[in-house]
């Protein structure tokens, strides 16, 4: 069993399980989300639709990420096989941490177990390769494990009620991970993919970029809201923002691979802006500027990142088919809805929660259409992987 392709590469079982789970969380919660929380404890005290989605959804698509992709630079494997199926096996059942009672203990367990089996799978060849320059990423997992054992700890009643909502604190940290990859891969991207030299980063502001969002997120532990929250992620949003000014966004429009990529980073600084002007007291709700990050930022970035991961590493051309096109469009408009629906119409914001959840739903809907056969057999040349 272990010797299937499903267990050659961390992205095939990863984004094909995380896929799932996102066309199945989102729309539920949207079902769901105005009614009273049931259940035994372990549901409603955790946040079952924002820790589905962060150490769910996202951490599935992380893993299959980092997983490859650190095969890639270190030219070492990561996790395949047995290891691979333990890691894919932690994770599945973890998401029984929603269930209540028995099973959400059992789920618990296992999520709590799964991002250290994770870390070591990709420390072990980053460090026997020396390569620094991923160090950074390495150590964001252990944080946002940290952040699990506040939630589950929180849920099960073994901490006190606080201010402090590590669900956010791993949203920025999350969002630091999507910072610096965007920062190597949009440019590099798009200047290869249209052979235009005019397209160019600047490292100097890459760095601060990356800096900003570390200071943001380090805030939002101590305090999550005032002025200090506005003016450092007011910096972070306009230095994730100037740093893209040469990119090549508007070349990009008619190639659905590059542009569903920079507008995944464009939700990144308007997040941060929104983040700002909320803690500086403006007219806007708070949840704006998390789904601005989580459904924008998070879900558009990860879903064209899977779309060119699961081609690139199946030895097919980076060319998105027309369905794949209309599953950007449709993440991009549920982006949209969830957070300007109930800003400019808050009386219908039930309308626009569903709707953006429907939209969602098919964005992914339509990858696992297009590429669930991709993920569960071998490359067409042949090659291992």
């Amino acid at each position: 069993m272990f010797k299937h392709v499903i267990f050659q590469e961390g992205f095939r079982p990863f984004f094909l399980l995380g896929a799932a789970w996102a066309v199945f969380l989102v729309p539920w919660w949207a079902h769901t989300y105005t009614q009273p929380a049931s259940g035994e404890p372990g549901l409603e005290s955790i946040s079952w639709h924002s820790h589905g989605m962060i150490f769910g959804y996202t951490m599935a698509i992380i893993a299959g990420f980092l997983l490859t992709a650190v095969e890639n630079w270190t030219g070492r494997p990561t996790a395949r096989g047995p290891f691979l199926a333990a890691l894919v096996g932690l994770w599945t059942i973890g998401r029984l941490v929603g269930l209540g009672g028995a099973a959400a203990a059992i789920g618990g367990l296992a999520d709590l177990v799964f991002l250290p089996a994770l870390t070591i799978a990709i420390a072990i060849p980053l460090f026997l390769t020396r390569s620094r320059r991923n160090y950074l990423l390495l150590a964001i997992l252990p944080l946002l494990w940290i952040c699990d054992l506040h939630l589950h700890l929180w849920s099960s009643g073994l901490l006190p009620q606080s201010y402090l909502r590590t669900d956010l604190v791993a949203v920025d940290l999350i969002v630091v991970v999507l910072v610096i990859i965007t920062g190597r891969i949009v440019p590099l991207f798009t200047r290869n993919a249209l052979a235009d030299e005019g397209v160019r980063s600047n490292a100097s502001l890459n760095t601060a970029a990356i800096i900003s969002v570390i200071v943001v997120a380090m805030i939002e532990v101590v305090a999550p809201g005032g002025y200090v929250m506005a003016v450092s992620a007011a910096i972070a949003g306009f230095l994730v923002l100037g740093r893209s000014v040469h990119w090549g966004f508007s070349k990009t429009l008619g190639r659905p691979i590059l542009w569903v990529l920079h507008v995944g980073h464009t939700w990144i600084w308007l997040g941060l802006l929104l983040k700002a002007a909320a803690a500086a007291g403006a007219d806007i709700q708070p949840s704006l500027a998390t789904h601005a990050l989580t459904t924008g930022a998070i879900g558009t970035l990860t879903l064209g990142m899977m779309a060119r991961v699961t081609l690139g590493h199946t030895g097919r051309p980076i060319h998105v088919s027309p369905m794949m096109t209309v599953s950007f469009v449709a993440i991009t408009a549920s982006a949209l809805l969830r957070v300007f629906g109930p800003w400019l119409r808050a009386d219908l914001t039930r309308v626009a929660v569903e709707s953006s959840a429907g939209l969602w739903a098919l964005a992914f809907t339509l990858y696992l259409v297009g590429n669930a056969r991709i993920l569960v057999t071998p490359r067409p040349d042949g090659t291992p992987g």
